[in-house]
């Protein structure tokens, strides 16, 4: 058993040592002017400092956004440490979370999330359509550790708050455009009104995006990896009063890409021993190694699309000095599809390949015709309603937040399938004269022996009507003038109705049925915390906070008493130390924090396949223990020189995981001496792994301001990140995993150049500048005998300009 916070005290020992050398270097006499620049957060919903909040949040304002270079929420990963976000792969509208170890990375649109996504105060419920341009970015706050008390469900691994800008009481205009290798180009358009008769504003911002393709695709000749985006965004403000305020904002956004970039890296035995002509050319093209072409049969062009959909109307009433009253009201709607998830295709030899039995019986499909290791295609819609309230007090010593949530969601999906299999695995245990009519040979003893077959789940329909239901209070009393109690209480129901439809789950006259499913759960989470400031620029606090993630049912269950199960809900409880200081009169910055989390009743996901097509099955499989730390610094070394170090650590181990053993060469069920007879169940929390949860992790960035020319001001920044070796699944590691990772980074600004009455920066950069070629995600079709690997963005480089006028 881990032993909570032990090595971790030493951690933030040496960190904190290590802080104190960097300010005793420093001259010991510092200027108000090379103060560090204060920065606010609402992470517990109302605006604070950030050196005043006791949570682990890491902040990205405006302007280091637009140094990092980002418009989707993914980009700040490398920078923050202990979060992961990853495309997931053959696309590239959806992303994969992972805070503290503590990740889900199934695009099934009846699994919850493990880190809540909001947007201006809105819950964002889907992984799947997480990738979509933010055209008015003000802020980015990432909240690590549970945040089950004050955001609800769906956060035991934290929160990520996108924050974007409001319309000006000033009139504005921005233009700003991006050019870079693959044609890259990058256009984004934002006008503020300013105040109309002092009571409206408005803001108006499109932004482009395109992007030529990263891989040959060897069959059609077309690039893989386009990509094309339009986004566009209306807000309007409305102050009729001093203490009143309605926000109303309309968000579009349109995606086409093409992200067949994914490669087989491994086959394995048997399949590879005893297939047929396609799995034989599988195992020649696995490389372990990126690859610059693949072969992609049916996707010629941009083969993914998404259209997003999004209304919010936020109203604040201040009532009097001391409470006011806010309503977020938001509707969000997700379409998407593709023809053409697909892990790689090769020609059939007219003598090897045989067709579904299912179609044409002892048929051949015709040389030289294309077939697909694996290939989906998919329609989903997503649909969502929330309604929050909030009642903020300030009574003296006590602040308090009071809120009621309504969640309501309606989503579909049609995904059928087609997979490769070695015949003589499909239909070896057929008697043999029925092996001989389904493999078309009846002269062989072996008659299906060196031959493959194409099967599909054509009809793969699933969706759900979910409700949630929940009220919290946040409260934070002040026991003396240095010493702060913050307690927390959220209740919360969730109602879940599910169905599926699978082609392969049928009644006994061969009918297809639609099964349906429901459940109800409901939760109480706490928070407590204990804060104390020594003095004007050192805080600290304590606290134990739990997360709740709901149950659901499994979208690519095998059966129909398998789907109706279902799974159960999971918690975590999180106990923290964390420390918020400034020192040097405010030129150094460091904040840390050390934690030790329990994970009970962990939602696994583990990848299954077979002939009844690929499943990712999720179950409660027991419980992990988790402990980590993080740490933040930020030093203004000079006038011009600035130094940010963050670091992360998190060590996740299983306690319990019971599940089927499986042998990692063959993905097929290993049992131990100590598993059951009647399930082959067992523990095997000995050597299982977590997956998404690297040990290590961190950023440095050094920047430097240059004294300003005539015609403006220089910056030169260097980047530079590092994480440690990762896997993506408890047991099937031996193909896909990846080795740790150094990325660099640079970029070299010159900006406040006066032209035409405004502004104008330049900005030269370069990102992966020592072209490594990393993986990002892997998936181990376990018994379908072969893993895949997608691929991070090689080196790319370009230029922006953009232009302000006030």
């Amino acid at each position: 058993m881990i032993h909570p916070l032990r090595n971790l005290t030493r951690i933030c020992f040496t960190v904190a040592c290590g802080a104190m050398v960097a300010a005793a270097a420093m001259p010991g006499r510092a200027q108000n002017s090379l103060a560090l620049e204060e920065v606010i957060v609402t992470a517990e919903k109302r605006s604070a400092s950030l050196q005043d909040t006791p949570i682990s949040v890491a902040a990205f304002e405006e302007q280091e956004l637009e140094a990092i270079g980002v418009f989707e929420a993914g980009q700040i990963s490398e920078y923050t440490p202990n979060l992961q976000i990853s495309r997931q792969p053959s696309s590239l509208d959806n992303y994969g979370f992972s805070i503290r170890g503590v990740g889900s990375g199934e695009t099934s649109l009846l699994v919850e999330n493990t880190v809540g996504l909001y947007l201006d105060g809105v819950y964002v419920a889907r992984n799947t359509g997480a990738v979509f341009d933010i055209v008015d970015l003000e802020r980015i706050e990432v909240l690590r550790g549970p945040q089950g008390a004050l955001y609800g469900r769906n956060t035991i691994g934290g929160a990520i708050n996108i924050i974007t800008s409001k319309p000006a009481d000033e009139f504005h205009l921005q233009q700003h455009f991006t050019l870079g290798n693959r044609d890259a180009f990058r256009s984004k358009t934002s006008i503020d009104t300013g105040k109309l008769g002092d009571i409206f504003a408005a803001k108006l911002t499109y932004n482009y995006n395109e992007k030529d393709g990263l891989v040959n695709n060897s069959i059609h000749g077309n690039k893989l990896g386009e990509q094309e985006s339009d986004a566009w965004r209306i807000a309007l403000r409305l102050t009729p009063a001093d203490n009143f305020t309605a926000d109303y904002t309309y968000d579009k956004s349109e995606r086409s890409s093409n992200g067949e970039l994914s490669q087989i890296v491994a086959t394995r035995p048997p399949n590879n021993q005893i297939g047929g002509a396609i799995t034989r050319q599988a195992t020649a093209f696995a490389s372990q190694d990126r690859l610059n072409s693949v072969p992609v049969a049916f996707s010629d062009g941009p083969a993914t699309w998404s259209d997003i959909e999004m209304h919010t109307l936020t109203l604040e009433w201040d009532i009097n000095d001391r409470i006011s009253l806010k309503s977020i009201t938001a509707k969000r709607e997700w379409d998407s599809g593709t023809s053409g998830t697909e892990f790689n295709s090769f020609p059939s030899d007219g003598a090897t390949v045989l067709q579904d039995p299912a179609v044409a019986p002892g048929q051949y499909i015709p040389a030289g015709e294309y077939v697909p290791m694996f290939r989906a295609e998919r329609l989903s819609d997503n649909e969502q309603l929330t309604q929050e309230f909030q009642l903020q007090g300030d009574a003296g010593r006590l602040q308090y937040t009071l809120g009621v949530y309504y969640f309501e969601e309606q989503s579909n999906e049609d995904n059928p399938q087609w997979f490769v299999l070695p015949a003589l695995f499909a239909f070896g245990t057929q008697p043999a004269a029925f092996q001989g009519f389904l493999c078309a040979d009846f002269s062989s003893p072996a008659p299906c022996f060196g031959k493959d077959v194409l099967l599909s789940a054509p009809i793969f329909q699933y969706g759900s009507d979910n409700e949630a239901l929940a009220a919290y209070g946040h409260f934070t009393y002040a026991l003396t003038e240095s010493l702060d109690l913050t307690a927390g209480i959220r209740y919360t129901e969730d109602d879940k109705q599910a169905y599926l439809r699978q082609g392969r789950i049928t009644n006994p006259d061969g009918s297809i049925p639609t099964n349906l499913a429901g459940n109800q759960w409901e939760n109480t989470s706490g928070s407590l915390t204990l804060s104390y400031a020594w003095n004007d620029d050192v805080y600290s606090y304590a606290t134990v906070s739990q997360g709740y993630r709901a149950g659901g049912f499994g979208a690519r269950s095998a059966s129909a008493f398998d789907f109706a199960l279902g799974f159960d809900e999971e918690t975590v409880t999180n106990y923290e130390l964390g420390l918020k200081s400034e020192w040097m009169d405010s030129r150094l910055r460091l904040n840390a924090a050390i934690f030790y989390m329990d994970y009970e009743d962990a939602q696994v996901n583990s990848f299954r396949a077979g002939e009844g097509g690929a499943s990712s099955v999720v179950s409660n499989a027991g419980e992990l223990e988790i402990q980590g730390a993080e740490m933040e610094l930020t030093a203004q070394l000079s006038e011009g020189l600035r130094l940010s170090f963050n670091y992360g650590y998190t060590d996740a181990e299983y306690q319990e995981f019971i599940t089927q053993r499986l042998n990692p060469l063959t993905a097929m069920p290993d049992p131990g001496p100590n598993a059951d007879p009647a399930t082959g169940n067992e523990d095997i929390s000995s050597f299982a792994t977590v997956g998404r949860s690297p040990k290590h992790n961190g950023s440095v960035i050094l920047s430097y301001d240059f004294q300003p020319f005539s015609f403006g001001q220089l910056n030169l920044r260097v980047e530079g990140s590092y994480q440690d070796e990762m896997v993506f699944h408890p047991q099937l590691n031996l193909f896909d995993s990846t080795d740790e990772q150094t990325l660099v980074h640079a970029r070299a600004t010159l900006h406040d150049m006066q032209v035409l009455g405004g502004r104008l920066s330049l900005a030269l950069w370069g990102r992966n500048l020592t072209d490594e070629e990393y993986r990002e995600w892997g998936i181990d079709f376990g018994t379908l005998g072969f893993a895949i690997d997608s691929f991070k963005e090689k080196r790319s480089y370009g230029l922006d300009l953009t232009y302000r006028l006030d």
